[in-house]
């Protein structure tokens, strides 16, 4: 009989080990099951589209109510959040709330004007929101501003069982003047 020399009993030694660690190991965490929206309930469905207009509507209302924080409780702030702003500017949640805290702190006044919606259900834990609107200012100086044309998307993903906006994206065109 053969002997097997010790670099063969080691490697093999420490292949049965890995081996073994492996199957101790503790399981990795499988991530949450989503539901695509080809398999999802027309009701599905629909019940999550009006879930988020209801959202979207209660942020614009904060929004009118030139409420910052509150505004911005309806975003996740976490490092992974994206905004791309109007000016062109791309940032993160700490970025869109320094912006948007120093336009409302210019505003005596602001509306929001809807003019579309769209809500495109992607999966049962993730949305993409677009609308057009128009907006309405009065600066405390006094001088009334109006953007006529606004665009913009939100990604909501839904986080512990909330819906949360992921990424943010507005465009606009210059404001006017409004006498």
């Amino acid at each position: 009989m053969k002997t097997q020399s010790t670099s063969s009993i080691l490697a093999i030694f420490a292949a049965l080990l890995l081996f073994a660690a492996g199957c101790n190991a503790p399981a990795k965490e499988k991530p949450a099951q989503t539901t695509g929206v080809s398999t999802m309930t027309t009701e599905n469905k629909q019940a999550i589209e009006t879930e988020i207009s209801g959202l979207v509507k209660e942020f614009f209302q904060q929004a009118e109510k030139l409420d910052i924080e509150t505004c911005m409780t309806y975003f996740e702030n976490t490092p992974d959040f994206q905004a791309v702003n109007p000016d062109g500017t791309f940032g993160d949640y700490n970025a869109l709330k320094k912006l948007n805290a120093d336009a409302f702190s210019q505003m005596k006044t602001f509306s929001v004007v809807p003019t579309k919606e769209a809500i495109r259900v992607l999966t049962d834990s993730l949305v993409l929101y677009t609308y057009t609107m128009e907006q309405n200012a009065t600066l405390k100086t006094g001088q009334k501003i109006k953007y006529e044309h606004v665009a913009g998307t939100m990604l909501f993903t839904k986080i512990n069982g909330a819906w949360k906006a992921t990424f943010y994206q507005e465009s606009a065109a210059a404001p006017v003047a409004v006498k």
